[in-house]
């Protein structure tokens, strides 16, 4: 019996509840690590997480809170305490509680929920960023857009709860760094807390009376500054005083003092994740994707040496280093997430969270590259086989589409966006799944990431027909049994798709843009369109909009959208609904409550994921 309680394949249920870890950080002794274990309560539809700690041997691994959703653990300066945000009584506010044990203590009750926060260096205060009060309206009055905005600020507060507002001013704040000494905190700041707002950060130093100093201030973005620990130097992202989309964002280092910055990651060629200092402040370590792993790099301040620690398969992330060692999360294709050191010479598995989801019935998953027939661009992408597959037998073949258009698969355990479409699932099924990572994807590289300018349906839609016609040549596809299915920019290549191919039994469209030029007038991220399509050339615009191009279809059509998208505005698959239904396509839309540009709840993402599972079990296989 146990035997075939390992040997279960992967369900629905486990991609919408499998614990989730997260940012891990070491104590300052490098003895124990904190982190978070975040699991879902089916019975409330809610996700909440909860601080762990664990020695740096893997022993003693203890759960430290256990109310409400408690996230972003940081240490004291003397390990002793730990402050986290926590909702348990609301809104997310600063607790901080004792290493040892007992109850924590909640240092802050703000009119509005905390968005990050950090101890000072003498361990005296608690720097956090929220933002600023709610002003309402009366009901009889209307609400003028552009007036009245809300930005986040910083704050600190004491062990005796006093809070005092340190930055004032018509900008956001999205992160912060303190200085060693405790006189002041780097932080990046931008006109907007959206991504629109990132896109034109700046960073700044203000001192503990409020004074502001302009660091690194010129177009683009100049994000996530992380000082080091002699103050000498600041570290972030940026891309490099250009305002950019499609851009890799690189690693550079600036005087604390202010000065020309440097870039530092010029043999990385792809955008870093997180900024993490070595202790003799001339070493940064970076992780980021190489292709469709996930790495740990480390670069010295000169920018000389530029290294890829790890070399692992799968994808680490979240990385905290303490001396030479390194703990961060890795997953691969076959094991689930957990906490690992990395330490010269090999890794050490810390955490068994996840042991329940080892040795299951998987699909193999293999990388494999093909070439764009009309240029011979090499792409790449991820092929999921159906459980218990036999060489020579032609199979159902779904596609998956991933979002961005810069986003990519990569090797992790459940994979981009699992809890939309559940590959393993499908692959219990009788199904293969291609996710393929076609020009424009990030992870390859500068160039491979702007070979998709002005062009989102032409050569981007052929490399991701080629690998299909790759799997049909190499006997692995059938033909006839197609499915497509992907969220956002995936939702809108399915979208187009439906107008432009026949070759599909099934098609799955989340939250697509169906209309550039109405997407770039509505979405949340103004800027995004224009980058991609310059001038906003309004034939163009039409040529490559889904809706401008739909034809009747034979293929059975699911669309899922939250109510509650920003970022593609729900009326985008509305209309795309409408229009189906008047050309008489089997066409079913499903909208989620509570939800944005993803779905969050559990309940829902099952919702989600078992209308896509029932969508291609009836018409494809």
């Amino acid at each position: 019996m146990l035997a075939l309680l390992l040997a279960a394949a992967l369900t629905i249920e486990d991609y919408a509840t499998m614990p989730q870890l997260s940012t891990p950080r070491w104590s300052p002794d490098g003895t124990r690590v904190a982190y978070v274990v975040t699991r879902a309560d089916l019975e409330r539809s809610v996700y909440e997480g909860d601080v762990w700690i664990v020695g740096a041997d893997g022993s003693g691994a203890l759960q430290l809170t256990r109310q409400g959703n408690d996230t972003q653990p940081r240490w004291s300066p003397d390990g002793k305490r730990i402050a986290f945000l926590s909702d348990r009584n609301g809104s997310a506010q600063i607790h901080v509680i004792d290493v040892a044990g007992g109850e924590a203590q909640q240092w802050t009750r703000e009119a509005t929920a905390i968005r990050n926060a950090e101890w000072s260096p003498d361990g005296k205060r608690i720097a956090f960023t929220r933002f600023d009060d709610p002003t309402p309206l009366p009901r009889d009055e209307p609400r003028v857009v552009g007036e009245n905005v809300k930005h986040v600020h910083i704050y600190v507060v004491d062990e005796r709860g006093e809070v005092r507002k340190l930055t004032r001013g018509d900008f956001s704040v999205f992160s912060i760094s303190w200085m060693p000494d405790a006189s002041a905190i780097v932080f990046d700041r931008g006109p907007a807390i959206g991504l629109d707002g990132l896109y034109h950060s700046d960073i700044y130093k203000v001192a503990m009376d409020g004074a502001m100093t302009p660091l690194v201030v010129r177009p683009g973005l100049d994000r996530g500054p992380r000082v080091s620990p002699d103050g000498k130097w600041i570290a972030f992202t940026t891309t490099g005083g250009v305002h950019q989309w499609i851009s890799e964002h690189d690693v550079a280092v600036v005087p604390s003092t202010g000065g020309e910055p440097r870039v530092l990651s010029q043999s990385y060629g792809r955008t870093a994740e997180n900024i993490v200092w070595g202790g003799d402040s001339r070493t940064v370590w970076i992780d980021g994707p190489w292709n469709t792993t996930r790495q740990l790099f480390r670069v010295t301040i000169d920018g000389s040496n530029f290294t890829n620690t790890t070399k692992l398969e799968g994808a680490i992330s979240e990385p905290d280093v303490h001396g030479e060692r390194a703990v961060f999360i890795r997953q691969t294709l076959t094991e689930p997430p957990e906490l690992f050191m990395f330490l010269q010479g090999g890794t050490r598995q810390l955490t068994h969270h996840n042991d329940a989801y080892r040795d299951r019935s998987l699909g193999e998953t293999r990388v494999i590259r093909w070439k764009n027939p009309k240029d011979g661009l090499e792409i790449e992408g991820l092929l999921t086989l159906p459980a218990g597959y036999t060489a020579g037998q032609r199979v159902p073949l779904l596609t998956f589409v991933h979002g961005g258009p810069a986003s990519h698969f990569d090797q992790s355990f459940l994979g981009y966006l699992g809890a939309t479409y559940a590959p393993q699932v499908l692959a219990a099924r009788g199904f293969a799944i291609l996710r393929p990572n076609p020009r424009g994807s990030g992870a390859y590289g500068l160039a491979f990431r702007r070979a998709n300018f002005r062009d989102w349906t032409g050569m981007p839609w052929l490399d991701i027909e080629s690998g299909i016609d790759r799997l049909i040549a190499d006997g692995i596809a059938d033909p006839k049994r197609l499915g497509l299915m992907g969220w956002s920019y995936g939702g809108y290549l399915a979208a187009w798709a439906v107008g432009n191919s026949d070759r599909f039994r099934a098609i799955s469209i989340g939250a697509a843009i169906t209309d550039l030029l109405s997407e770039h007038a509505t979405t949340d991220v103004h800027d995004y369109v224009p980058a991609y399509f310059p001038g906003l050339p309004r034939k163009l615009l039409r040529a490559q909009s889904p809706i401008w191009n739909l034809k009747k279809t034979s293929a059975k059509v699911l669309i899922q959208h939250g109510e509650n998208d920003d970022r593609v505005p729900l009326f985008q698959n509305v209309m795309l609904y409408q229009l189906l239904r008047e050309l008489g396509a089997d066409v079913t839309m499903a909208i989620y409550p509570r939800s944005g540009h993803g779905v969050r709840e559990p309940k829902l993402r099952m919702d989600v994921m078992r209308r896509n599972v029932e969508l291609f079990v009836s018409a494809v296989r």
